[in-house]
């Protein structure tokens, strides 16, 4: 029995593998403007690891698909090649050769929960922290990548012709609120000049040197300074952390501790956490009856098939999210696997019994 064990769990390794890697390789490209995006005052290593982050965040959903999916091919080649045939020909159960899917989902399931409980929270809270968001923030708002410069809320929008390291040469400033000694809200600027900045700062100092009113002829030889709160700017939009970014010891514990704000919220995500992690053991049968249902159909049909199990699962998690915000009951938590376990069992049973 080992040797048939053998053979179809080095088969289901190796397309598992394979359909891994490509969809792996798929989300990191997806990923890549997101990257970029989200990299805004950092360097390009920031981005690269921005992009890595990211697909490591839905690596389980692609871990479950591609498991999925080489169990419904591997025993869909299986059975055209009738070889599921004369394994019952030979009066051996077809449990025997479902074993190594069971094998092969359960040892996946016991990396996925490690992954889902302890891994995949510390990657998504990492995801949105490889640069600063006090620094982010302040290079979005102020749009210090463009030439096109908004300096505060009141109005004041810059465009400049040079720069240089913390300084812009040549500048034109649009001025709403018109300056002491001017006329026109148009402002003709020899430098500006914002320096250097930490994220601990309390203000943001902004230096205009040699302002001009190309109307009225006005001409201040002094600098004109404006301080902006770093608060207003940099933790404007700033993303606030939630259940996704804490392990689940650590959830766990806020709600044995009574100091959660929303214990249903926090079971939920438990209980979501939990699902996700069945899924390899629980797909591993189905996706062998699937498999076994298609030999006469073919494997576009057996690829088609997939999608009823993976549709199952996301809708009900889906439906189980808004009945838990609804009813704020979180034992909705596990709809996924009760729907999945009302189609799988039946469609199960009728291939072993056949």
């Amino acid at each position: 029995m080992w040797r048939l064990h053998r053979y179809y769990l080095r088969e289901l390794a190796v397309n598992a593998s394979v359909t891994f890697l490509v969809l792996f390789a798929i989300a990191l490209v997806s990923f890549i403007y997101r990257g970029i995006q989200r990299a805004a005052g950092g360097t390009l290593t920031d981005a690269l690891v921005i992009t890595v982050l990211f697909a490591l965040d839905s690596m389980q959903h692609l871990l479950t698909i591609s498991f999925l999916l080489a169990t419904v091919m591997t025993y869909t080649r299986a059975a055209q090649d009738r070889e599921l045939v004369a394994i019952r020909a030979a009066g051996i159960s077809p449990r025997v050769p479902m074993t190594a899917a069971l094998l092969l989902g359960t040892f996946l399931s016991f990396g996925a929960s490690l992954a889902m409980h302890y891994v995949i929270p510390w990657v998504h809270y990492h995801k949105y922290h490889v640069v600063a968001d006090v620094m982010r923030n302040v290079i979005l708002n102020l749009r210090l990548g463009t030439d096109r410069i908004k300096l505060l809320d009141t109005g004041f929008v810059m465009t400049y012709r040079e720069q240089e390291a913390g300084a812009y040469r040549d500048c034109r400033i649009y001025c709403p609120r018109q300056l002491q000694g001017m006329e026109s809200p148009i402002l003709f600027v020899d430098k500006v000049t914002i320096p250097e900045f930490q994220e601990d700062d309390v203000m943001i100092s902004i230096v205009l040197t040699g302002v001009r009113d190309p109307i009225g002829g006005g001409h201040n030889r002094e600098d004109i300074v404006f301080s902006v709160p770093a608060d207003d700017i940099g933790n404007r939009n700033r993303r606030a952390d939630g259940d996704a970014d804490l392990r689940s010891d650590q959830l766990l514990a806020e709600v044995l501790r009574d100091v959660h704000p929303e214990p249903h919220a926090a079971w939920m995500t438990l209980f979501r956490r939990c699902c996700a992690s069945l899924m390899p053991a629980v797909l591993g049968p189905i996706g062998y009856a699937l498999g076994e249902l298609s030999r006469e159909r073919g494997r576009v049909f057996a690829l088609l098939l997939t999608l009823v199990p993976l549709v199952l699962f996301y809708v009900g998690d889906m439906l189980g999210v808004h009945a838990t915000v609804a009813t704020r009951n979180p034992v909705f938590g596990w709809l996924p696997m009760v729907l999945l376990a009302l189609f799988g069992v039946p469609v199960l049973r009728r291939v072993l019994r056949r």
